[in-house]
């Protein structure tokens, strides 16, 4: 039975429900809780065992398969969650609009800037472009959906 996950169905809701209850549990933060923090990973990773699977039987092109790949996704959301800018989750990249004092945290994190998006990105692995073409973020967007919480003038302050 599902505790912190009730109706997620997809790989993007489970990342993005994941990032919504660190915000809230991360042991760093005022309200946070080691205990729980565990309980959200342990029920993260076995949802993303069966969600993964489902999705590879699916033959989806944007699967999520890798243990690799849900671990360095963790990791590098964990460590940037309590910086005070935007993070957006677009297909299986992570893009921080705004964030600039943070610069050295996302770049020692393996966020590169791109800066016709004036945007920092990271993606598991290496990427390799396959056109010429320039694509901007609205299309990436409309391509892959996209899922994104707005910090607003608040910022999150960890310990």
């Amino acid at each position: 039975m599902m505790k912190w996950f009730k109706n997620v169905t997809t790989v993007e809701e489970l990342r993005k429900e994941y990032r919504r209850l660190l915000k809230l549990y991360h042991p760093d933060n005022e309200n946070g809780s080691v205990e729980v923090t565990q309980e959200i990973n342990a029920e993260y990773d076995r949802l993303f065992a069966i969600l993964s699977k489902e999705t590879q039987s699916d033959n989806n092109p944007h699967t999520y398969n890798t243990d690799d790949e849900n671990k360095a996704f963790k990791e590098v959301l964990n460590s940037i969650i309590h910086i005070n800018a935007d993070i957006e989750i677009i297909g299986s990249w992570l893009w921080v609009h705004g964030g600039y004092e943070y610069r050295e945290l996302l770049k020692s994190t393996g966020f590169k800037y791109a800066p016709k998006k004036k945007s920092w990105c990271w993606h598991y692995g290496e990427y390799r472009r396959y056109h010429n073409k320039e694509v901007s973020l609205a299309e990436i967007r409309m391509k892959y959906g996209s899922q994104s919480v707005s910090h607003k003038s608040k910022q999150y302050v960890l310990n």
